[in-house]
Parts: structure tokens; C-alpha cells; sequence
């Protein structure tokens, strides 16, 4: 018996993608509460690796803004907005595994994760199909 993988099945592709965003989206959301939690003053990743990943982010992001056509201001700003927000989201799901790591999953309780698993999947496909919409119409 062979197995073999099918990346050409829309029923695949669509149910991995909304599953690894809503994980993503769970992540983000635990790493949120324990950061605001009181128990919590420390940070989910090393200042260094933080530091790394906005320069990272912020030089990528400010080049495609002004690949597409913004001034040096608005590209240095773009990439600033974009680099700050995915440093947030990067350290928040970190943050977020940590939580779960640490038995944040069983004080939340497992009926809430799985039923915030299958609402982040319904908005995560929703998103996509925004997106594939808004973008076919932008670049057909």
C-alpha cells in the first residue's frame, strides 16, 4: 500500500491552513492572558531574539512598502507598524505555548480550547477567502 500526498486537494489545503491559523490565533490569545496575568513579569522570548526579529521585520517590511511605491518616510513607518505588530504576535504565541506548556490548558479547561480551536478555524477560513477575494480582484 502506497501513501501518497495530494497538495492539489482544496479540502486538504483549506483544512490545514484554517487549523494552523487557529492554532496561531490560540497561541496569541493564551500568550495574551499570561502576559497579563499577575503571575507573569517576564518575557516570552530573550530581549535579543525580540530585537532580532523587529529588524528583521522592520528592514523587510520598509523595502516592500517602498517597492510599492511609498516615500522613505511612509516605508520607514509601514515597516515599523508591521515590525512591531508581528514581534507582539511572535512573542505572545511563544508566550502563549509557554502558558499551555505549564498547564495553562487545563485551568482554562479543554472544552473551551477545543470550541475557541473550532471558532478560530470558521475565522480563519473566512479570512482566507477575504483575502483570496480581495487580492484576485487586485492582481486579475
Amino acid at each position: 500500500m502506497e501513501m501518497t500526498s495530494d497538495n492539489n486537494n482544496p479540502f486538504v489545503q483549506a483544512l490545514a491552513v484554517s487549523t494552523v491559523m487557529a492554532v496561531f490565533m490560540i497561541g496569541v490569545a493564551l500568550g495574551i492572558m499570561d502576559m497579563i496575568s499577575a503571575e507573569s513579569n517576564r518575557l516570552p522570548l530573550p530581549f535579543p531574539i525580540l530585537l532580532l526579529i523587529f529588524a528583521v521585520i522592520f528592514i523587510t517590511g520598509s523595502v516592500f512598502f517602498e517597492q510599492r511605491g511609498a516615500d522613505h518616510m511612509g516605508s520607514l513607518i509601514g515597516g515599523t507598524v508591521v515590525a512591531f505588530s508581528a514581534t507582539f504576535a511572535s512573542a505572545s504565541f511563544f508566550g502563549g505555548v509557554m502558558y499551555a506548556l505549564n498547564g495553562g490548558i487545563t485551568a482554562i479547561g479543554i472544552g473551551q480550547i477545543i470550541s475557541a480551536l473550532a471558532i478560530c478555524m470558521i475565522v480563519s477560513m473566512v479570512i482566507v477567502k477575504l483575502l483570496q477575494h480581495k487580492l484576485k480582484e487586485h492582481y486579475i
